[in-house]
C-alpha cells in the first residue's frame, strides 16, 4: 500500500478522534473568535494544506458571513511589505508547524493586534509559538504524523 493511500485509509480515525478529543478545544478558539469579532479572514497555508485553506475559505464565508482570502506570505518574507492584517483573523495551516513563509504571516497579524491562530500537528512548532492559539490535528497515528505534509481530513464541519 502507498503512503497516500494508507494516510487516505486514516483519515476516518483521523477525524473521530478530532471529533473526541479536539471539540473542546474547537469551542474555545470558536469562543474567541466570536468575542474578537473579527471584520475578515486571512488564511495561510502552502501546499495540500492549501485545500484544506479553499475548504475553510467557503464554511467561514456560509456560515459566518465573513470574506476570507488567501495569504500571499512572499510579500512578508521576499518584499517585507505585507498588507495591514489589523481586525483579521489570521490562521496559518501546516502540520509540520516549520514553514517560514506561513509563520511570518502569523507574526505579522499578532504584530497588527490580530487574532492569530496556528492549525498544526506539532504543538510546540514555530507556527505554534507564532500564534495567540493553537488547534491540535491530532492526525497520523497516535495523533502524530508520521512525515510533514499535510493530512488532516479534508471534510469536517467548522465549528466556528
Amino acid at each position: 500500500m502507498s503512503q497516500v493511500e494508507s494516510e487516505i485509509r486514516e483519515q476516518p480515525e483521523t477525524l473521530a478522534r478530532l471529533l473526541r478529543e479536539g471539540h473542546e478545544r474547537a469551542d474555545e478558539i470558536a469562543a474567541r473568535i466570536r468575542e474578537r469579532a473579527p471584520r475578515f479572514v486571512v488564511i495561510a497555508a502552502r501546499g495540500s494544506s492549501d485545500n484544506a485553506a479553499r475548504y475553510a475559505q467557503y464554511l467561514f464565508g456560509a456560515h459566518n458571513r465573513l470574506p476570507v482570502c488567501l495569504a500571499t506570505p512572499s510579500l512578508y518574507t521576499a518584499y517585507g511589505a505585507g498588507p495591514s492584517l489589523a481586525g483579521a483573523l489570521v490562521i496559518g495551516v501546516s502540520q509540520s508547524g516549520r514553514s517560514p513563509d506561513i509563520v511570518s504571516v502569523l507574526e505579522a497579524g499578532r504584530r497588527d493586534g490580530s487574532l492569530t491562530v496556528a492549525i498544526t500537528n506539532e504543538p510546540g512548532s514555530p507556527l505554534a509559538q507564532a500564534a495567540e492559539t493553537v488547534f491540535p490535528l491530532l492526525a497520523g497515528r497516535n495523533g502524530r504524523s508520521r512525515r510533514p505534509r499535510p493530512t488532516p481530513p479534508r471534510s469536517a464541519p467548522s465549528r466556528c
